[in-house]
């Protein structure tokens, strides 16, 4: 039978489309074609892409809002951990003019045990 009469008849033209082969592969590449990095990991979607601008213009007032109450609470922080800083290093010097009297008063101590343990020694 010829195409034409097939045409000419939608029952027969119809069913020659459902049973073609040539047409159901051609349907098949028209719906998806393999691509070449098909094997490779798809790259994780940004989610502030899916934002509207007037959204993200918003999440970002409101970032700025905040950046400087946490600009003035690092500075606070900063401030303090150089007094303490300071601090130490003014106690470590102070020790370390204070040592030779700890060594002194170790070497008295010492004596005085000795002294102690020769009178009361004898004693049961």
């Amino acid at each position: 039978m010829r195409y034409a009469a097939i045409h000419r008849n939608p029952e027969a033209l119809e069913l020659f489309r459902a049973n073609s082969t040539h047409l159901a592969e051609a349907s098949k590449q028209r719906k998806r074609k393999p691509h070449k990095d098909q094997d490779a990991i798809p790259l994780p979607r940004d989610p502030l892409l899916s934002y509207k601008k007037p959204q993200l213009v918003t999440r970002l007032r409101a970032a700025q809002g905040l950046l400087p109450e946490g600009q003035q609470q690092l500075a606070v922080q900063g401030g303090g951990a150089i007094w303490r800083e300071a601090r130490i290093a003014e106690l470590e010097a102070r020790l370390a003019e204070l040592e030779p009297y700890r060594v002194f008063v170790e070497q008295m101590r010492a004596q005085m045990q000795r002294e102690e343990r020769g009178r009361f020694g004898d004693l049961p």
